[in-house]
């Protein structure tokens, strides 16, 4: 038996990088075969941001040279693991169709209208909600990425599971980093802003931080993304009277992560919109910065509630001025900062670390 992972993302994105190939890399420890295909990587499809300008007809093209390069390497014993639903699904799901191979279902993002409905009780308002409870219901099984998510796709498969993003934490390991010996204190926010939410997101957090910057001299923000919205963030950045407290990066790889983290000390989440997206997302970069033993302060809202055990190993808040109190309450207190950076990194490598995942994911697996 053969675990066929397929994606349409390419590998510096987490979907491909850690629910594909990390995934894919536990389970050979377990004994089992896997294989990732992604659709950017292998076949140079675009991805991300650049996605969006891709028509019908490349997705199409795309979709036929998978088929023609799957079809014959899968065995009628393998597994296919389609990672998102997405114009890429085409081609793992006709092959499952025709050759009848079980097919698990992995989804760790909302990619469906905000308020979907049925008009008349039948005719849905999202075509891609629609499409989602059919895949649901056919695969094999369904893993989520989030209790929403579990939740969620559970009403139409009982076979569902949870199994979040998580990090390797051999990577993102602090000790294999020098300790910073530096009185400033860096709050950190890395990830894409492709949406107007996520841009609206960053203000919030600028106007926080900004608040804090009026208080204490020895604070800094440091950020790396990319976006259409995170372009936005730098020109409102450049605006703000702090502008010199605040350092705005370009895109990092992953490669580059675990070392920028170590030389920040606070993580940031904020998530102001308390929608399906926001609930639904895994949240990479809190697993990463928990495993840099960094405490986060995060919104109340999603997935970073169920991880962050509010007070011991960060925060939690789920107005402005609470996020700013936590916030301050780090900046004061360097050895509570401490204190909870290692109580994260225990909490990670305990629940959220790539080896506990893959040994969850092949039980899943070898029980279909």
């Amino acid at each position: 038996m053969k675990i066929i992972f397929i994606t349409r993302e390419g590998y510096n994105l987490s979907g491909a990088r850690i629910r594909c190939c990390g995934f894919a890399r536990e389970l050979t420890r377990y004994g089992l075969e896997t294989r990732v295909f992604s659709f950017a990587d292998n076949l140079g499809a675009s991805y991300g941001e650049n996605e969006f300008r891709m028509g019908v007809a490349k997705k199409l093209k795309y979709n036929i040279l998978a088929y023609k390069g799957l079809k014959s390497a899968l065995g009628k014993d393998d597994v296919i693991f389609m990672q998102r639903l997405n114009y890429h699904s085409l081609t793992p799901f006709l092959i499952a169709l025709f050759k009848k191979n079980k097919f698990v279902f992995d989804c760790d993002d909302w990619n469906i209208r905000e308020d979907p409905r049925y008009y008349l009780g039948f005719y849905p308002s999202s075509k891609m909600e629609y499409l989602t409870r059919k895949i649901a219901k056919y695969s094999t099984a369904c893993i989520s990425a989030s209790r929403f998510l579990e939740h969620y796709l559970g009403r139409f498969n009982k076979n569902t599971h949870y199994l979040p993003t998580g990090v390797d934490i051999e990577d993102f390991n602090p000790d294999k980093y020098p300790c910073r010996d530096d009185p400033a204190v860096v709050f950190s926010w890395i990830g894409t802003a492709y949406h107007r939410e996520m841009g609206d997101n960053l203000k919030f957090m600028l106007d926080c931080f900004s608040s804090l910057a009026a208080k204490f001299d020895n604070i800094f923000l440091d950020t790396a993304g990319m976006g259409k919205y995170f372009q936005e963030f730098k020109s409102y950045a450049h605006g703000s009277r702090y502008k010199e407290k605040i350092r705005v990066r370009d895109w990092l790889s992953p490669a580059q992560i675990p070392a920028y983290l170590s030389g920040i000390d606070i993580g940031l989440l904020p998530l102001i919109q308390n929608t399906n997206f926001n609930q639904a997302k895994s949240p990479t970069k809190l697993f990463e910065y928990m495993a840099m033993a960094k405490p986060v302060v995060s919104s109340r809202i999603g997935e970073a509630k169920e991880v962050i055990l509010d007070g011991v190993d960060g925060f939690l808040a789920s107005t402005k001025d609470e996020f700013i109190e936590k916030m301050s309450l780090l900046v004061e207190n360097a050895a509570s900062r401490r204190q909870m950076g290692e109580m994260a990194r225990q909490r990670i490598a305990g629940n959220y670390s790539l080896s506990c995942l893959g040994e969850r994911l092949s039980g899943i697996i070898k029980g279909l």
